[in-house]
């Protein structure tokens, strides 16, 4: 690397020219250009050591390329993490923390002293930290794009079609209104129609990779209105890829002409037949090779990994925007398992731990707040600041008002507005483009990242004060198997997660004994982890068969076995059970909102679910504990909005053959060849869930096969005891004892 430095007696930091090869030829005499020679003292830089001791010899690792490299890789991914941990307290979504943490690098902060820039960020290294920076986005767009269900947008409600229109188009309109009547206070660059254009684009829409980010981190995917927020930013996407093309056709028409233009559409319909026509079909070739239940070939996930970087490629080769092509192969991925769902395990952690931090540092490098001057507010910074407001102002009104206008509750509203405002990866990308194409400054750079944090940071509390989804399951009175008359049908909701649990559960609802004048409304739902898709999925299996048909996945062989246990056990049933089967793909943490929300709407009087443990082998005594359905059955318990029972199966009964009413009123059997009887015992210690465990007893005990003995536990002196619980403990054992 060649630096030069002055001549006239000042005292400054070396500047770096460019690339020198390690012996050159003639030093002193340094040819810049065809135009421009100098004679000047020439500093020659390795890219990286030589001497396997350097440190040894008095070498300093600094002054080596790849060696600084390292070290800001360290910097820069220490600086992201630790004001993660410093702003977890605040519940600041992550996206906000890593926009700080690469400000922290940057001129802003550390970045503002000289010796920290040239040690430590010389622009030798910054060649190498920028292009990580890019690939980082890059991926990171292609993966989100790859858990996006485009079709998906069909079966959207048209509520959700008309907000979507609304928040893009209003804002939109607004902000070019204000760019336009202020074009007097821009430069010439700013100042022209397709650059108010494209600032009111980016400011205008809600891009689905954002909001989908937060709503995780916030945990509100499995929301209603994180549900209904990421539906409406998706079919904002699908119509702002169509607007941005037409907008770079129109910076092609003004930079080279109508031909230039031409040239660019044609080159967008090429690149998408190529990619629908051809790669589509090679993802789900892939697919058909895959075995059922298992990843995709480790092979086949390098190659497409590789696909991004040529895509990005071939999208530049074009004259396209480099950035629509890991987002138009990813959404040309089947999303979901076997595909999807390996992606993201192979990829994930590597794209987001370790190259987005690069992206992130590389926006903190060209964030600079010292230029946020008063010469900088009247060139450039005061439209900036006004379109900004007006986007916030505006979206959040139309958003808000459309939504209440088709009758979504008053809160809901008010967050649905702030989520929509959200900004993120994708909008700095944007904010990236517009600097390098001189749309806007750094000074307008800057700013555009500040609105970024602060709206955002700004946002997420308030969104969680005004939204908490588990408010629907907080009700005065949860229903109970007690207060549920004994010659009515009892709702409940069963939980399983694979087959090994429902087979005891079946169990026990036979020992539960359902009879025609005492029947059972069985919500059966099958939850399955969310792997390689964006959106959670609820199906009901009654209503949308054909839905059921399209689920076809990693998991299809064990949806199919569950599917099929919950038919043959209506099938067998069927007088006294009616059967309603589901499947639910959330996020573990989210899976407990599925089921309290089923049990919820169809008023269950219990839940019942399984406490599963997983064995090392089939013989092995040891046993481990699922820690993901453990912490569901916690959370189901923290927030159920009806009674909770939870079934711990030590294996013993699993091929118990208990006889059903049908079975017993179908018998040709003598009683003498009876089956045999199996015994229950109920601890009785006292308070409501013993009271409710009584009553589900109680139920069992009109199986003849079943002999049922209580034990009742009072305390010394009747220390410790309440009144008013003794008092109705009394009442529910005296009323068992003389039924």
């Amino acid at each position: 690397m060649v630096r030069y430095f002055p001549s006239n007696g000042q005292t400054v930091l070396p500047i770096h020219l460019g690339f020198w090869p390690d012996n050159p030829s003639s030093p002193g005499d340094l040819i810049i250009t065809k135009a421009f020679s100098a004679k000047l003292p020439v500093v020659c830089r390795h890219v990286h050591s030589k001497q396997p001791f350097g440190l040894f010899r008095g070498e300093n690792a600094m002054n080596y390329a790849f060696s600084t490299f390292l070290l800001e890789a360290v910097i820069v991914i220490f600086f992201i993490k630790a004001t993660c941990f410093i702003l977890r307290p605040l519940r600041q979504p992550r996206i906000v923390c890593e926009i700080i943490g690469g400000m922290m690098i940057g001129p802003s902060m550390l970045g503002g002293s000289r010796n920290f820039s040239y040690y430590v960020f010389p622009p030798i290294s910054n060649y190498i930290f920028t292009n990580l920076g890019l690939m980082g986005f890059f991926y990171f767009f292609f993966l989100t794009a790859a858990k996006t269900d485009v079709a998906s947008i069909a079966k959207s409600p048209k509520k959700h079609k008309y907000i979507a229109a609304i928040s893009v188009l209003v804002p939109m309109v607004c902000v070019g209104a204000t760019g336009m009547a202020m074009r007097e206070q821009m430069d010439k660059t700013m100042g022209k129609p397709s650059s108010v254009g494209g600032i009111a684009f980016a400011l205008a829409f809600s891009s689905f990779p954002v909001i989908y980010t937060i709503l995780r981190d916030m945990n509100l995917l499995n929301s209603e209105v994180g549900k209904f927020a990421m539906s409406v930013a998706l079919l904002g996407d699908m119509g702002a890829i169509l607007v941005l093309v037409f907008f770079e056709a129109v910076v092609q028409a003004n930079v080279a002409g109508a031909k230039a233009a031409v040239f660019y559409v044609v080159s967008v319909v090429i690149f998408s037949a190529f990619m629908i026509l051809v790669v589509k079909r090679a993802f789900e070739w892939v697919v058909d090779q895959t075995p059922q239940g298992k990843l995709v070939d480790q092979n086949y996930i390098v190659m497409i990994l590789m696909g991004v970087l040529v895509a990005c490629f071939l999208t530049d080769m074009l004259g396209l925007l480099i950035g629509t092509g890991p987002i138009w192969l990813g959404l040309i991925i089947p999303h979901g398992p076997p595909l999807g769902s390996t992606l993201a395990i192979r990829s994930e952690t590597f794209i987001h731990e370790f190259l987005m931090p690069f992206s992130f540092g590389l926006v903190g490098l060209y964030t600079d707040v010292h230029f946020l001057s008063a010469d900088a507010w009247d060139h450039q910074l005061a439209p900036l600041v006004y379109m900004t407001t007006v986007s916030f102002i505006t979206k959040f009104i139309s958003v808000a008002a459309a939504a209440a206008f088709f009758k979504v509750p008053t809160r809901d509203s008010l967050t649905l507005g702030l989520i929509m405002n959200l900004r993120g990866q994708l909008d700095i990308m944007l904010y990236l483009l517009c600097f390098r194409k001189h749309v806007v400054g750094l000074p307008g750079f800057t700013l555009l990242v500040l609105h970024t944090v602060v709206i955002t940071g700004v946002s997420t509390p308030i969104i969680s004060f005004l939204y908490d989804p588990n408010r629907p399951y907080r009700i005065s009175k949860h229903r109970t198997i007690q207060h549920t008359p004994p010659s009515t049908e009892m709702g409940l909701v069963l939980a399983v997660s694979n087959q090994e649990a429902l087979s005891g559960l079946i169990t026990f609802l036979d020992f539960a004994y359902p009879t025609t004048s005492s029947s059972f409304a069985i919500y059966a739902i099958q939850l399955m982890e969310l792997m390689g898709r964006a959106s959670p999925v609820f199906i009901d299996h009654k209503l949308q068969k054909e839905e059921e048909d399209k689920e076809g996945d990693e998991e299809e062989g064990r949806v199919d076995q569950v599917q099929s246990a919950f038919k043959l056990y209506q099938k067998k049933r069927k007088e006294c059970v009616t059967l309603h089967a589901y499947t639910a793909h959330a996020p573990k943490r989210l899976m407990y909102q599925d089921i309290c929300e089923l049990a919820l709407a169809k008023k269950t009087a219990f839940i019942l679910l399984p406490y599963q443990r997983e064995r090392l082998e089939d013989n092995a005594p040891t046993e481990l504990l699922d820690p993901g359905m453990l912490s569901v059955n916690a959370d189901v318990l923290a927030y159920t909005p009806c009674s909770v029972c939870i079934y711990y199966g030590k294996g013993r009964l699993r091929n118990a053959k208990v006889r059903s009413s049908v079975d017993q009123q179908h018998s040709i059997l003598p009683s003498r060849v009876r089956q045999e009887t199996y015994r229950f015992v109920v601890l009785f210690l006292g308070g409501a869930d013993n009271r409710e465990a009584l009553h589900l007893a109680d139920r069992m005990t009109a199986n003849p096969d079943i002999t049922l003995t209580i034990v009742r536990f009072l305390s010394f002196n009747h220390e410790g005891e309440d009144v008013r619980e003794k008092k109705l403990d009394d009442g529910v054992v005296t009323w068992f004892w003389v039924k």
